[in-house]
């Protein structure tokens, strides 16, 4: 799994390739918790090049959006995958999420 991060002045643009998953979720909670803990933006992540979420990265989403709301701010995940969305809608995550 890679992360890319762009940031402009009002938004960090986060671009996720790769599986969220068991294997991988470690880097991607320090790295995303990391930019929420620091910004004082909103954050954008794009899922699109995401082709399976598990539970746990799901909990992460769920723990930086509670973050983000903390601290007045939004965060919104763009360009979902069909399978992500998928994940998302059974687990009825998908209106939660500004998407």
């Amino acid at each position: 799994m890679d992360i890319e991060i762009k940031e402009d002045a009002s938004i960090v643009s986060i671009s996720v390739v790769g599986d969220i998953e068991m294997m991988t979720i470690k880097s991607f909670k320090e790295k995303l918790f990391e930019i929420g803990h620091s910004t004082q933006k909103n954050i954008e992540i794009d899922l699109s090049k995401v082709d399976y979420i598990d539970s746990s990265g799901v909990g992460v989403l769920i723990s930086l959006l509670k973050l983000q709301k903390k601290k007045g701010k939004s965060l919104n995940i763009t360009r979902v995958s069909a399978k992500v969305l998928n994940v998302l809608k059974l687990s009825s995550l998908s209106d939660v999420f500004e998407m």
